[in-house]
């Protein structure tokens, strides 16, 4: 799990840093190399792409500036809608009435280790075992900048089934893999005040297999800031939790210890 940072000289210093891409690496069970089939990307683009500022009926995500790739960035694709990548990975993204972007997450341990293992020996959940999109975005509402307001926004869309035909500037994007579930929101700027003109990509780890989260051997131990921020570290005179101190929180005491050579690189100064 990659992030690209991007600066927005719009904004005030010191507030002008967001992230713009995403990318996860999935091992499907077979190997510890993952290929392009198995490699997501999301990436966002200053302006809307041309097919989506061409057709004023066009649906696309973020208004036509968020973008995914499920083949490591060969082909990439706009449009909302539930997608999958062979028989491990799933993707759903639509467009987010805003006070339905979601606030924070804290993941969850699965303890269904058959569904895992269903999944990285090559099976397919079945759809009905699936969570249809809505229930997704139902099941976020306690975390949600208003839930209240967006309560009848969710109810609308599934009344009149059109949650993909919804336009928007923000969007929410979903992603299920063997070993982790992801929810993102990207968030932009009102393109009528650019004061500070960003767009930001917030992704949480929602869900990790029981596996993964006991994982021990050298090749699957949690790495880099998510992993060296993963237990809780306390001040052993005040018994605080520490939460800013990147000195003690961190192994690596520059930005760029944690920077990797490309989208899918896992090697890095600090590791």
């Amino acid at each position: 799990w990659n992030m690209q940072f991007k600066e927005f000289n719009s904004c005030p210093a010191d507030e002008n840093m967001f992230v713009s891409g995403l990318t996860f690496s999935v091992n499907n069970g077979d190997s510890n190399i993952a290929d392009d089939s198995s490699k997501i990307m999301i990436v966002t683009t200053p302006e809307a792409i041309e097919e989506c500022q061409s057709d004023p009926s066009a649906i696309c995500l973020g208004d036509g500036t968020l973008h995914i790739s499920l083949d490591g960035g060969n082909t990439f694709f706009s449009k909302p809608g539930d997608y999958h990548s062979g028989s491990t990975t799933r993707i759903v993204a639509h467009n987010t009435h805003a006070p339905c972007s979601r606030k924070w997450h804290d993941y969850e341990i699965s303890q269904n280790n058959n569904d895992w293992k269903s999944l990285r020996d090559g099976g397919r959940r079945m759809t009905i075992q699936e969570k249809k999109p809505i229930q997704l975005l139902k099941d976020n509402k306690a975390g949600m900048i208003n839930g209240k307001v967006c309560a009848g926004w969710i109810d609308a869309r599934a009344s009149r089934n059109d949650l993909f035909q919804q336009k928007g500037e923000w969007s929410t994007i979903y992603v299920e893999t063997p070993m982790a579930s992801f929810h993102i929101e990207y968030r932009r700027s009102d393109i009528y005040d650019r004061k500070c003109d960003f767009q930001s990509l917030d992704a949480w780890m929602t869900k990790v297999s029981e596996t993964m989260e006991k994982s021990t051997t050298a090749t699957e131990m949690w790495s880099g800031i998510l992993g060296e921020t993963k237990y809780k570290l306390y001040d052993q005179g005040t018994g605080k939790q520490i939460m800013t101190d990147r000195h003690v929180l961190l192994r690596g005491n520059e930005d760029a210890d944690y920077e990797v050579g490309g989208p899918f690189q896992t090697n890095f100064a600090a590791a």
